[in-house]
């Protein structure tokens, strides 16, 4: 089956931010992307309604940290 243009493009903005993930965390890509994939920030990136995928990926890096800083402390970021 064809991937539509939306889901190649859901798929290559979780790259690019799993590899900003990476970075900031000083961990391996591959290591990054299993646990972005894991996020609930990632499930809304693949719903096309979230409208997540309109953003770049620092932008989905950095709602991947507010959600992990929400879970370990329970805490919103405040911005």
């Amino acid at each position: 089956m064809a991937q539509s243009k939306y889901e190649f493009g859901m798929e290559l903005l979780a790259a690019m931010s799993a590899t900003v993930i990476a970075k900031k965390q000083k961990i391996s890509k591959i290591r990054a992307f299993d646990k972005f994939m894991k996020s609930e920030t990632a499930r809304m990136l693949f719903d096309q309604d979230s409208g997540m995928w309109l953003n770049g990926p620092d932008y989905i890096a950095d709602e991947y940290r507010r959600e992990m800083y929400f879970k370990r402390t329970g805490k919103s970021l405040g911005y």
